[in-house]
């Protein structure tokens, strides 16, 4: 996975960001959007926000 790769284009979060916000206790939408602002402008990006959280909470070696 590209952890650069730019997810939210309104406030260029990238996967990296998501990531580090799970690793440090978000692990619902709403946390991480509190956490790095992700997903609060237009909502575009919330599908692949939610699903980058479902992947990382799940992953075994965060």
């Amino acid at each position: 996975m590209n952890l650069d790769k730019i997810v939210c284009e309104c406030f260029q979060i990238t996967s990296g960001m998501i990531k580090d916000a799970v690793v440090r206790g978000a692990t619902t939408l709403e946390e991480v959007q509190e956490a790095t602002d992700a997903a609060t402008a237009c909502g575009a990006c919330t599908d692949e926000v939610q699903h980058l959280i479902d992947y990382f909470t799940t992953e075994q070696d965060i």
